[in-house]
Formats: C-alpha cells, structure tokens, sequence
C-alpha cells in the first residue's frame, strides 16, 4: 500500500498541533469552552434578527415549507459563511505573528500554522453548522441540498486562506495591514446579501456595473449558495457553483505560491 511521505507526514502533525493549540488557546480559562461556539452565532442572528426583523420591520423571504420564515434564520444561513472567511483572513494574520519568535529558532513549513488555525475554524464553524442544521430540522425546512452548505463553506474557507496568506505577509511586515483589513471587511459586509434581499436590490433599482458586483463577488456567492441550499432548498444555479469554485480554488493557489514564496523573508522579519 502506498504510504505518505515523511514531509507530508511531518506537515500533517504540525497542522494537527498548531489546529489543538488554537483551539485550546481560544477559550483558555473559559469555564463554557466551547459552548460559546454555539452562544455567539446565536446571540448575533438574535441582535441581527432583531434590529433588521423588529426594528425595521424586514421581511425574510418564503422557504420552502413556508414554516420558517425568520428574518434571524436568514441571517444566519448567510453570515455562518461570511464568519469563516473573516475569521480565516483575520487569523491568519495573528497565526503567523503567534509562530514569529518560533520560526527565527527552527525551520518547519511556515504556512502549516495558518493551516493548522484555519482547521480549528472549520472546527467552530463546523458546530455552528450544526446548530443551523437542528434548526432547520426542527422546522422541518431540510432537504439533501443540505451538502451544498458544505460546499459554500468550503469554498468560503480556501478563498479567506488565499486572502490570508497574502495579508499575513504583508501584516509581518506592516503591522497596519491588520487594522486596515479589519476596516475594508467592515465595509465589504454590506456588500455581501446578509441583512438584505434580492427583493431590496430590485426594489431599489440598482443596476448595472454596480449590480454585478454585488451580485457576483466571491462573498456574495458563496452566501448565496448556502442561502439556497439551507433556506430555499434548492440547487444552485451552475454558473455559480462554479465560479464560487474558480474563486476558491484559484485564489487558494495564488496566496499559497505567494506565501510560499516570501516565506524565507519574513522569518527575517522583526
């Protein structure tokens, strides 16, 4: 039987230690744990559900069965995708300033640590997931749609690491980039589909240049193949899929290639 190389073999313990190392650092001296995996994407889509639903009075489109129109569960199938890619983009710039004094002192494959945190992500988003999923179940709004959620997250998570690769690189370097990238996502969220609809869109007349931006850029897409998958149960159209795909993937290998490529320079970096 074929086995695995010693490199890949070392690689894939290292993505392990540096994932059970993220994780246990992320609630350290909680006594919860990781209970508030599940607490803050609730409490969000409630404070979002609230404000959007309540407030202004947004109404979430029909699903399938009709029986769970909520604005919360909207915003949720929506923003459980928008929350890997932050998190992964964001991490990975702290992940790679937390293995900085490691690296001057030994050589080992530097973008295994951004690897190893975004594992311990797709832990947490995992678990989100699962709320969702008891949910919808609960509801009974469910369908074999469902692995298309599977695919919009793990689309979402290649293209935040190809992102992140990238910023990493330059936040070793310049430690601004961490604060500027914080302020660009704060922008992009609003041009992503989560606390509004399509409705709003055509209502709204906005066309255009404008319009294909928001309705083709790589958040928005995989948002709304999770949207479709979980809230309206049905399948993606396939134009989407694959350029959903093409962003991922393709995005992944450039940030990798790049990353790899200044990895020597900036174990140099102060």
């Amino acid at each position: 039987m074929p086995t695995l190389s010693p490199s890949v073999r070392k690689s894939a313990s290292l993505i392990y230690h540096f994932a059970e190392r993220e994780s246990k650092a992320r609630y350290k001296r909680s006594l919860l744990g990781w209970f508030w995996s599940f607490m803050n994407p609730l409490t969000t889509v409630l404070v979002y559900g609230f404000v959007f639903g309540v407030v202004y009075g947004a109404e979430a489109p029909p699903t399938s069965n009709g029986n769970a129109e909520n604005f919360g569960l909207y915003l949720f199938t929506g923003l459980i995708v928008w929350s890997v890619f932050t998190g992964v983009v964001n991490g990975s710039m702290g992940w790679l300033i937390g293995v900085s004094d490691l690296r001057k002192k030994i050589y080992f494959p530097t973008e295994t640590a951004l690897l190893g945190g975004a594992a311990a992500n797709a832990v947490q988003t995992l678990l989100e997931a699962v709320v969702l999923i008891a949910i919808m179940l609960v509801l009974a709004n469910i369908s074999w749609t469902l692995i298309f959620l599977f695919l919009a997250l793990t689309f979402s998570m290649l293209f935040g690491l190809g992102v992140g690769f990238i910023v990493s690189v330059f936040n070793a370097r310049y430690r601004d980039t961490q604060y500027l990238i914080g302020i660009l996502l704060n922008v992009a969220f609003f041009g992503v589909p989560i606390v509004y609809t399509q409705k709003l869109l055509d209502d709204g007349g906005v066309d255009g240049f404008l319009r294909v931006v928001l309705d083709w850029n790589p958040p928005a897409l995989f948002v709304e193949i999770s949207r479709d998958a979980v809230y309206f149960l049905e399948v993606p159209q396939w134009n989407r899929l694959l350029a959903a795909a093409a962003w991922g993937i393709i995005t992944f290998a450039v940030g990798w290639v790049y990353f790899r490529d200044q990895s020597m320079a900036i174990s140099e970096e102060p």
